[in-house]
């Protein structure tokens, strides 16, 4: 016998909790692979190079798209500004770490475990930060939707 399926309010309240880890596996590998191109081929083979850095690129994109699209600030609008503000928020976000990326390889370009060092603390930090951005935009949005007037 199967467990009933959660109800729709619990459910949206475990991938509100949950939704910031479906993207890092996704951002973190193609961080890695932006700091340390070769080391994909080596490990996996050129054939698995391509595809995979590709699903790490679109897994980042699909992550951050999907944790910007269920923040509180952008509920209210229609679906497909959300959609659009949320795609243009992740490719921003994605492309700005891909930046700052080939800026820490091109510091340290001979020192391939420093610069993946650095780069994945570097990856943390803007993740957390993003995170912590987002969060205090909801509670903007959250204080003057429920302000009172007097």
């Amino acid at each position: 016998m199967s467990e009933p399926p959660l109800p729709s309010g619990r459910r949206q309240l475990l991938f509100e909790k949950y939704r910031p880890f479906l993207t890092t596996p996704f951002f973190f590998g193609f961080s890695a692979h932006v700091l340390t191109p070769k080391s994909f081929p080596r490990l996996l083979g050129s054939q698995v190079e391509l595809p995979l850095t590709n699903a790490l690129w679109c897994g980042s994109h699909v992550g951050i798209t999907i944790y910007l699209y269920t923040s509180k600030h952008l509920r209210s609008i229609h679906t497909f500004e959300r959609l659009l503000y949320s795609i243009y928020g992740s490719v921003m976000f994605n492309f700005g770490t891909v930046l700052v990326m080939t800026i820490v390889r091109s510091i340290f370009p001979d020192k391939k475990v420093l610069r993946l060092g650095i780069g994945l603390s570097l990856s943390g930090v803007i993740l957390l930060v993003g995170q912590k951005y987002v969060h205090y935009i909801d509670e903007v949005f959250d204080a003057v939707r429920f302000r009172t007037a007097k």
